[in-house]
């Protein structure tokens, strides 16, 4: 029986029942947080709950309990018996539940949360061997920063690359590369890392706020710069990252072969002092 956390309580997941009238249901107004467990601890927690709590702040969604996620988080992976393999903790924070209207519930109703854990098997291959992923407009909004549950532009578009059996979808704006549905992407140009600054076009990952680190720490020059489309055949390596997916090479963009086709030299070197880094975690 699979447990879940709602609104502070661990119930079966099967028992849950979320009104009709909420409105992350309605309006897709809630946000989202996903952790990954690591056989014994959660990496760079702290960070999640800052992007957690900047979320919450930038939708004014007043949840009291954003600091009791790690809490909660590591509750689930026991509850579950997911201690001794890979899992994810997934996170929802709604409005509420409250008549339909577009201004916010007056006075304030209860936020709605929900909480998740799974196991899973990391994607060991495509992380050796690396992967082809596609182009496409960013039809998404404006405030991608906000890690929030209105996703229809990321899953159309990631279902659209795998329908043609590709493993992410890219985006360009304004022919500027962005992000990918679920990832950001890392270009490497005559051995300088590049990847999109912070703005409110993509989201502030915290593998790729770790990747910088690692990167500076390496000595690997790095510039916060969007990457031309037109400037592809520029590219000499590319990698996605994320929460699930850590490092993964990208040996094809829209297309085009990236050097040698296989997985680069800066990337291995990123990829492997990130797995050191872990494995120095998990002592």
């Amino acid at each position: 029986m699979e447990t879940a956390y709602f609104n502070g309580k661990f119930i079966p997941k099967e028992e849950i029942r979320i009104s009709p009238d909420d409105r992350g249901f309605l309006f897709a107004d809630g946000i989202y947080e996903v952790i990954r467990w690591y056989e014994g601890f959660f990496y760079d927690m702290s960070s999640h709950v800052t992007r957690l709590k900047r979320s919450l702040r930038e939708l004014r969604i007043n949840w009291p309990d954003a600091d009791l996620f790690p809490s909660f988080a590591f509750d689930l992976i026991k509850l579950n018996n997911l201690e001794n393999q890979p899992a994810m903790v997934y996170l929802q924070v709604t409005r509420g539940a409250a008549r339909r209207t577009h201004s916010f519930p007056s006075p304030e109703v209860p936020p709605t949360a929900y909480a998740y854990a799974w196991g899973f098997i990391p994607d060991s291959k495509s992380n050796e061997t690396g992967i082809k992923v596609m182009l496409k407009d960013d039809i998404r909004w404006g405030r991608c920063d906000i890690k929030s549950v209105a996703l229809l532009p990321n899953t159309i578009s990631f279902q659209e690359a795998r329908e043609n059996g590709l493993k992410e979808c890219i985006f360009v704006r304004n022919g500027l590369i962005t992000e990918g549905t679920h990832s950001n992407i890392f270009f490497v140009i005559n051995g300088t890392l590049f990847t999109h600054p912070e703005s409110n076009y993509i989201l502030s990952g915290i593998t790729r706020k770790n990747i910088l680190r690692i990167a500076q720490e390496a000595g690997i020059a790095i510039r916060e710069e969007a990457v031309q489309e037109n400037r592809i055949r520029f590219i000499q390596e590319a990698f996605i990252c994320n929460t699930s997916a850590e490092v993964t090479p990208v040996t094809e963009l829209g297309g085009n072969t990236l050097g040698e086709g296989i997985p680069g030299p800066v990337t291995k070197i990123i990829s492997a002092k990130f797995n050191n880094e872990i494995k120095a975690l998990k002592g």
